[in-house]
């Protein structure tokens, strides 16, 4: 575990509680607090921790209008509480808000060592402000100084400057719980002996202070050394030496109370801390095994989709074989009926062409036949022919003999023409 002193003294100033037992010191020093003004209070958690009682009556005081929005908010509920947005110095003028990224450290003053002790806050904007002195404000509030008996400050190194801007009101206060420095972390701010010198001048003495967070600034408690009775102002009766001797081993005991608190809440905060790892351990292993169980189901949807797919494969491979046996029957079958029906057309083509052959045959015998009849024809016709001739040349026989010879001609000659012609048309 770090060091928790070394973890302190980087942790930059007005966002922790404070560290000096208010309520002890009050009651140590015999005051009850009956009214309290707080200048920079940010929030207002750490005022609210004093659990001071309904009748106090309290004026909290903000230059961050976004501060005063939160205070306002967080003091709903007290009645007797005011809330004021002001920019407090020792004169009623305009200032500048140099705001930054952690709100509770901005300040009226520019940073000088601050900034080497805390770089990671940076300066983000700067607004200007009217500035009032804390008894003009009050005065404009129709406030009487006299109500309040405590003033708490914690406004980044302007805590002189609000003190010298409230005479009237230091005549009234009995005690005074501030910032102080022991380094000039702001320009112009003053260091805890100017502030000491200051406060002597009212009769205020400081009794406490503490470091808590980093040695260039702590918290301070002063208590006017004259206390108020119905006679008046009276001077505090110096402790004696054993009173001294209880009183500085009351105040370790309280900073050993405060070490063990502190220490109690870090283990606290670590056990929550702790707890709420192993809660957060215990949820990321339901994760994960929610995941894995959520793995686990996929890749047996995955075996399953790969068995699926295998046995579509496979079923896929079998109506492939059986597709091309059958398209190979089926082919093969045609291919045979086609060869028997090739062949049986061949045969026809032969026989056909073996008919064609003797119709060939038979019809250049016709055709010889045909020019060997014609020729006899042609021959007929030739005697026929000359037989005219030589008709026409011989003088006229008796007519009875002429006729019955022409007409035995003429009837063998019609006779071998019908012949010839029966047998063409027969061919």
């Amino acid at each position: 575990m770090p060091n928790s002193l070394d973890n302190q003294v980087n942790r930059p100033q007005a966002t922790l509680s404070m560290k000096l037992n208010f309520p002890d010191l009050c009651q140590q020093h015999a005051i009850t607090p009956r009214g309290i003004i707080s200048i920079g209070a940010y929030d207002g958690k750490t005022l609210k921790r004093l659990n001071l009682p309904n009748t106090v009556k309290i004026l909290v005081i903000d230059a961050n209008q976004s501060a005063v929005e939160r205070l306002q908010e967080n003091f709903a509920d007290r009645p007797n509480t005011q809330v004021v947005q002001a920019a407090i110095a020792n004169h009623n003028d305009t200032v500048t808000l140099h705001l930054t990224s952690l709100q509770s450290s901005s300040s009226i003053l520019p940073w000088k060592q601050y900034s080497e002790i805390y770089p990671n806050i940076k300066e983000i904007q700067q607004l200007t402000l009217s500035s009032r002195t804390l008894d003009t404000l009050l005065e404009e509030l129709n406030l009487s100084p006299s109500d309040f008996n405590i003033l708490i400050l914690d406004i980044q190194g302007s805590e002189l400057l609000a003190l010298e801007g409230a005479t009237q009101l230091l005549n009234t206060l009995d005690a005074i719980y501030t910032n102080v420095y022991y380094q000039e972390l702001f320009k112009g701010g003053a260091l805890a002996e100017q502030v000491d010198q200051f406060l002597t001048d009212y009769q205020f003495q400081r009794v406490a202070e503490e470091t808590p967070y980093h040695p260039a600034w702590g918290e301070a408690f002063y208590v006017r050394q004259t206390v108020r009775t119905e006679d008046g102002l009276l001077p505090v009766q110096p402790l004696s030496p054993t009173s001294q001797l209880l009183q500085e081993t009351q105040q370790e005991l309280e900073t050993l109370q405060l070490q063990y608190q502190e220490t109690l809440g870090t283990l606290e905060q670590t056990q929550d801390q702790l707890q709420q790892q192993a809660e957060n351990l215990a949820e990321l292993e339901s994760q994960r095994d929610q995941i894995l169980a959520e793995l686990e189901q996929s890749q047996t949807q995955q075996e399953q989709l790969q068995t699926q797919l295998q046995q579509t494969q496979t079923d896929l491979k079998q109506s492939q074989t059986q597709l091309q046996q059958t398209q190979l029957q089926q082919t093969q079958k045609e291919s045979d009926q086609s060869r028997s029906e090739l062949h049986e057309v061949r045969e026809e083509l032969e026989l056909t062409q073996f008919q064609l052959d003797e119709v060939q045959v038979e019809l250049e015998q016709y055709v010889a036949k045909f020019h060997q009849q014609k020729e006899e024809i042609t021959k007929l016709q030739t005697e026929l022919e000359q037989t005219k001739t030589q008709l026409t040349q011989v003088q006229p026989q008796p007519e009875l003999t002429v006729s019955t010879k022409s007409k035995s001609d003429n009837a063998a000659i019609v006779k071998l023409l019908a012949k010839v012609l029966a047998e063409t048309l027969e061919d």
